[in-house]
């Protein structure tokens, strides 16, 4: 027997009942369409003399053009070291998906600017911190 649930009202006064399949068939398709913009692009390229392709999504490969460009070097070279430097049996992929965000990570902490709001933030949690402080004193709680 399937389970039914109930979903939210579709008109007033109307309810609709829909099983457990078929919610979950309405989620994946959900997730598939949302999944369809940012769908992933296969691309080859060379770790050191080895040719393979790598599935990213267009903001990873954006990514990756600009840290190689940054660094002055290729995409090839850059995906040569990342593989080396991976942990053995971690997927490459997985591997450079990290890569990407921890070198943009690393160029957020060592911005000026990034600098600048951290301090901003911490200077108006500790102002915020203060002010209650003082106002639990003044109402003696």
């Amino acid at each position: 027997m399937t389970e039914e649930f109930q979903t939210p009202k579709i008109a007033e006064g109307q309810s609709v009942f829909v099983s457990q399949g078929q919610q979950v068939r309405a989620l994946h398709a959900a997730n598939s369409a949302s999944a369809a913009a940012g769908t992933l692009q296969s691309k080859n390229v060379r770790i050191h003399s080895r040719r393979t392709s790598i599935r990213l999504e267009p903001e990873m490969w954006t990514a990756l053009k600009e840290i190689a460009s940054l660094e002055s070097c290729s995409i090839h070279d850059l995906c040569g070291a990342v593989h080396d430097l991976k942990e053995p049996g971690a997927s490459f992929t997985a591997a450079l998906r990290v890569f990407l965000m921890e070198y943009y990570r690393a160029a957020a902490k060592a911005s000026p600017q990034v600098h600048s709001i951290r301090q901003r933030l911490k200077g108006e949690k500790e102002t915020h911190d203060w002010a209650s402080a003082e106002g639990t004193r003044q109402t003696g709680g």
